[in-house]
Formats: C-alpha cells, sequence, structure tokens
C-alpha cells in the first residue's frame, strides 16, 4: 500500500476513535455534571485516546526523516477496536446507570 494512504488510513482510525471515545464519556458525564465539565472531561479523555493510538501505529524503529512515519498493522488496529469496545461496554453498561 501506498504511505500516503497509510497515513490517510491511520488518521481516520485515530479519529474515529477519539471522537467516538469524546462521545461515549461525554454522555456519560452528563448527567453527572455540569455540561462544561463533562465536554472538559471527554475531550481530556479523547486526547489521550488520539495520543495513545497514534503511538500503536508508530513504528519499532522510528526516526524522523529515515523511514515511514505510521506502520499500518492487523494488531494495531485490532488494539484500537478492543480500546473502544472496552470503553463502550464501561460507559453504556456502567451498573450505575441502572436505575
Amino acid at each position: 500500500m501506498d504511505p500516503q494512504y497509510e497515513k490517510i488510513v491511520v488518521l481516520l482510525i485515530v479519529l474515529t476513535a477519539s471522537i467516538f471515545t469524546w462521545k461515549m464519556v461525554k454522555d456519560f458525564y452528563i448527567t453527572k455534571f455540569h455540561k462544561v465539565f463533562a465536554h472538559l472531561i471527554a475531550v481530556i479523555t479523547s486526547s489521550f485516546m488520539l495520543l495513545s493510538t497514534m503511538f500503536l501505529f508508530m513504528p519499532k524503529d522510528y526516526q524522523r526523516g529515515a523511514g515511514p512515519e505510521v506502520e499500518l498493522s492487523f494488531m494495531s488496529v485490532f488494539t484500537v477496536v478492543v480500546m473502544v469496545a472496552v470503553l463502550f461496554v464501561f460507559f453504556r453498561y456502567s451498573p450505575q446507570s441502572k436505575k
């Protein structure tokens, strides 16, 4: 695959995971806190998701300008899907949210 297409695919995966994280965290905390605080918590959490998913796609022996900037692998994509799924389970099916 062309390195430019790999960058685009990785960017889409990272942004999608971050947006899903932001939405789940915001929806969870908006019932417990003021909407501004819920939004701030969600932004901070999604920022950490963005960073952690970008680190997953970084090559093991990365040197600036010497090789590819991102490495698209099945294991990295699988790890991102598992992380988002675990967050979905924690925030959607929390025992405290049952009435």
